[in-house]
């Protein structure tokens, strides 16, 4: 994945899966994320819908209804996001964060990207 992030503020490591609306990307972690963390991987995770030959730069501009739902000691993760909508610049998205087996949720909510 292209960030424009450096270590160790790279959380968003590999795509597991992606179509039009919905990628999967494993996340890791130096130290156990706060839900702060996660609301950054998540939105890193979306940068999977700009793969090469369309690479652009993206910021987050909200989120919103985040939920703590399991608090964990892990460090890697799963990363859910559904593509909700896109107005000209701006890309909406919910996000769930799951265990690596993907059989925990940890958090869920939405956030939106400008892209420039």
């Amino acid at each position: 994945m292209k960030l424009p992030h450096q270590e160790p503020l790279i959380f968003a490591k590999k795509i597991c899966s992606l179509n039009e609306k919905e990628a999967s990307v494993q996340c890791s972690f130096e130290e156990t994320p706060s839900l702060a963390v996660f609301i950054e991987a998540a939105a890193q995770s979306s940068a999977a819908f700009f793969q090469e030959g369309n690479y652009k730069l993206g910021f987050l501009a909200n989120a919103k209804n985040i939920v703590w739902l399991n608090k964990t000691v892990d460090k890697e993760f799963i990363i859910k996001l559904t593509l909700n909508l896109t107005f000209e610049t701006m890309s909406n998205y919910s996000f769930i964060v799951c265990s690596i087996d993907e059989q925990i949720t940890v958090c869920s909510g939405e956030f939106t990207v400008s892209i420039q």
